[in-house]
């Protein structure tokens, strides 16, 4: 395999870089240039620049579009390294500019989302922070990638932090009893405590449970043959089902606790304890940052500080 020359490295910037990217995932000079916000010419004049600085083809031109050559494959291969390490340093350097202000941006799991977002929001809401907040919410695996990228300055959600990269800390975590939840006069209501084979021949709602859960959740769902009919994320889409059905639901036992003493809604009494957890993470490097500081201090008023 021909490897480019010692010297390419210096000769390329990132520019240069997303510009064979582009070309590439397109095909096409024409689409490229709009992407990139240039003409088609002066994306062919810079493209032309570029193999002449580096002494090398970078694409075939046939009737079937731009081609990458070997050469261009090896750059944007080792080039996404250095795209993803300047991005994360441009994110930290606006951050510091941005002392007090900016905008931190928050992701966090669909449980988390209705389980502390609303709170968290309520106290950002009654201060005159100088900085804005912009919530997204994704899945663990999804959050974990912009999290990675610098997409994301903090990420709040079901992780495993001893699975996760070095460059993680867990600075939070929470964990509460997940319950199963019917309505009240459901049938299940006169037989507590219920047992594992009392659960199977009802229909469940529940969210997206992540391949990578905790093995009493696990252990549960496989006992009772928990094998969801509807997955829903929204819990107040659930207590609607349940309220109608004889569908249960289970979740973290404080997002029922007011349905409850309504006497809308039932805890059934399990078999066994099931804990669900979640941890808020983020860079070292954007922890030390005053804005991300200030938001990680709302979030600690319902979770609980990490122990290293």
């Amino acid at each position: 395999m021909n490897n480019l020359p010692a010297t390419t490295s210096a000769m390329i910037d990132v520019s240069e870089i997303r510009i064979i990217k582009v070309i590439t995932e397109t095909g096409s000079i024409n689409r490229a240039a709009v992407i990139l916000h240039m003409s088609q010419p002066t994306l062919s004049k810079k493209l032309s620049r570029l193999e002449q600085k580096m002494n090398l083809a970078l694409f075939i031109r046939n009737s079937s579009g731009m081609i990458p050559t070997q050469a261009a494959n090896i750059l944007l291969n080792e080039g996404k390294d250095i795209e993803s390490r300047l991005i994360s340093v441009e994110r930290q350097l606006a951050l510091m500019a941005n002392k007090v202000g900016g905008q931190i941006r928050i992701g966090v799991g669909p449980v988390v989302e209705q389980l502390i977002v609303p709170h968290v929001l309520s106290d950002y809401a009654e201060q005159n922070h100088q900085f804005r907040i912009v919530i997204k919410t994704e899945s663990p695996k999804v959050l974990i990638e912009q999290l990675e990228a610098s997409k994301l300055d903090m990420v709040i959600g079901p992780f495993n932090p001893q699975e996760l990269s070095d460059n993680f800390i867990s600075v939070l975590t929470r964990k509460e009893h997940l319950s199963a939840i019917v309505r009240a006069d459901h049938p299940l209501t006169n037989a507590q405590p219920v047992c594992h084979d009392d659960l199977k021949p009802y229909r469940f709602i529940t969210p997206h449970m992540p391949r990578k859960m905790n093995t009493d959740i696990l252990d549960f769902q496989r006992l009772a043959e928990v094998n969801p009919h509807i997955v829903c994320d929204n819990y107040a889409m659930a207590k609607t089902i349940i309220s109608q059905s004889d569908y249960i639901t289970i979740g973290p036992e404080s997002l029922f606790q007011e349905d409850i003493m309504r006497g809308e809604l039932k805890k059934l009494a399990l078999p066994t304890s099931i804990l669900w957890r979640c941890h808020c993470l983020a860079k070292p490097e954007t922890l030390a940052t005053p804005a991300v500081g200030e938001v990680v201090k709302i979030f600690a008023k319902y979770m609980e500080t990490t122990k290293h």
